[in-house]
Formats: structure tokens, sequence, C-alpha cells
């Protein structure tokens, strides 16, 4: 009995530890166990958020001082040149300026991105969110995942205009981790912005 408890025990352990073996290829995102920001031992990791303030998205592509690809695995928004190979896969979101009344988050693999990203998974953005379904002021009071998990996302194609702000964009990344973007002004040169995100 025994040596059947040990064996299984054995077959366990190989299964957890080659998790990434799902991710990447196919058509569908895969499911990401990956220990996350704010996921930690402690707590209930369950209905956690894991919050990133004051984030700058440059305005314009190449700059060398502000990025434009956000990754909540690495609580970093990435420079255009900056962005590592392997990291595709974490990109949660990227920042489009076509001007102060046309400006959106979207997928890193939309087809309005002008950066190619090996790696990224779709990512769907809803950038015309109604006062009425949350409004900004309600961003800062959220600490429970369970209410972020219950945001209906859609990619809806619109965008927004500096006189918009400040405003929230709900997003859902390709491991199905739902998010809130808070932007919250906009300079000559980025927008600032905070998100929270599921964990």
């Amino acid at each position: 009995m025994r040596r059947y408890f040990l064996m299984a025990v054995i077959a366990l352990a190989f299964a957890a530890c080659t998790k990434e073996s799902g991710v990447g290829g196919g058509t569908t995102n895969p499911v990401d166990s990956t220990n996350l920001p704010g996921s930690g031992s402690g707590g209930n990791t369950a209905d956690s958020v894991v919050t990133f303030t004051d984030l700058k998205f440059s305005l314009t592509p190449g700059s060398e001082v502000y990025g434009r690809t956000f990754s909540s695995f690495k609580g970093k928004v990435y420079m255009d040149n900056d962005i590592p190979d392997t990291l595709g896969k974490y990109i949660d979101i990227f920042f489009n300026n076509f001007g102060t009344n046309s400006m959106f988050f979207a997928s890193a693999n939309d087809e309005t991105v002008d950066l190619r990203i090996p790696g990224t998974l779709t990512t769907l953005v809803r950038n015309l969110v109604p006062e009425d379904t949350l409004s900004v002021n309600s961003f800062d009071t959220i600490t429970h995942a369970s209410i972020i998990k219950k945001l209906i996302v859609k990619t809806d194609n619109e965008s927004f205009a500096r006189a918009d702000l400040p405003r929230l964009i709900f997003f859902q990344n390709g491991f199905a981790k739902k998010g809130i973007i808070k932007v919250k002004s906009m300079t000559t040169e980025y927008v600032i912005a905070d998100v929270k995100v599921t964990y």
C-alpha cells in the first residue's frame, strides 16, 4: 500500500513541476497558476487584489523614458525597446494614442499595435465603461477580487479623449484574470493610471 501511495505522490509532484508544459501554442489561452505579486502564502489569495499606482504610459512610440506595454506579472510598464522576448504571455495591455481625442488600451497582439511581441496572449479590453456600471470613485475602495471578478469584459473597440478623464477601463488577460485601469490624468508625454488586478 505504501508503495502505491509513494508512486502517486511522485506522479503528483512531477505533474505539479510541469505547469508550463501547457503554455504556448494552440488556439485558446492557457490557465496559469504562476505565483504572482500579491499571491503570497498569507491571507485569502482567491480574493486578493494587487494594486499598481501611478503607472505612466507613453503618448508616443519609441519613448526612451516611458513605456506603452504593461505586465501585472512583473508590475511594470515596459518601454518599446525593453520588452524581453520571454515576457509576451505575461503582457496584459498595450496603450495606443492616436491624438487627444482617440486613446485606448488594447491587447498586445491587436492589429492596432505597432510592435510585434512574441508569445502574446489575447487580452479583452473594454474601453467604454458607463459610470453607472462602476464609478471612478468606487475604484479606490475595491479591496476584494470578488467585485472585479463579476465585471463583464468584452473587447469593444472604443476609445476615449482627454476630456473623458478620469475614466475606468476593464480588461481580462490571457490567463482569465480580470483587472481595472483607472486613467487619472494626462501630461504632454504620458497618461497616469492606477491598475487593480485579481490574483
